[in-house]
């Protein structure tokens, strides 16, 4: 089973991001968790979110306390928080500009602007970034997962994510 543990901030999409993640994976033939555990529930509290993928059925619940990955929406919430057990073998996906802090950065901010003129969205950069690191799930299972998720917005809408997916997918910088 591969666990994945995302952090951000309240306003982010990270709770989004686990159930586009889960539905990419689903499309890609497996079976899939995802939910969302939130302390205050207002913008800009910290939020995380939690996706577990396997190929066969899961039973297990609950928080994942050793995930495979992490994904770190927003460096400004506490490190020890956002690491908090995380193994030799875990990798660790930012959205930095600070230099490989981390395995894996990605500047998903300044994608994201590029796009949008705004930081909205770096949660789908950062499902971007993360495909580029698990190849199991591809871009076109993300496409895909994007257009059903996101169905309710405009098509407008809906293509500017794929454009920032495609941009951050080529865009990972890594230690490993």
């Amino acid at each position: 089973m591969i666990e994945i543990r995302l952090h951000g901030r309240g306003g982010q999409g990270v709770k989004k991001a686990s159930q586009i993640l889960g539905r990419a994976a689903y499309i890609a033939g497996y079976k899939t968790q995802d939910f969302a555990l939130y302390g205050a529930e207002r913008r800009g509290a910290p939020v995380t979110s939690f996706v577990r993928i396997d190929k066969k059925e899961i039973r297990t619940r609950g928080y994942i306390f050793e995930p495979d990955y992490i994904l770190i929406m927003d460096n400004t919430i506490d490190l020890r928080e956002t690491l908090k057990g995380k193994k030799k073998s875990t990798i660790v996906l930012a959205n930095s500009v600070k230099g490989l802090r981390h395995e894996c950065v990605i500047d998903a901010d300044k994608i994201v602007m590029e796009e949008t003129g705004n930081v909205l969205g770096v949660n789908i950069a950062m499902l971007g970034a993360f495909v580029t690191l698990f190849k199991q799930i591809t871009i076109e299972h993300l496409t895909e997962a994007i257009k059903i998720e996101l169905s309710k917005y405009s098509k407008d809408v809906v293509e500017r994510n794929i454009n920032i997916i495609k941009k951050s997918y080529n865009h990972v910088l890594c230690s490993r």
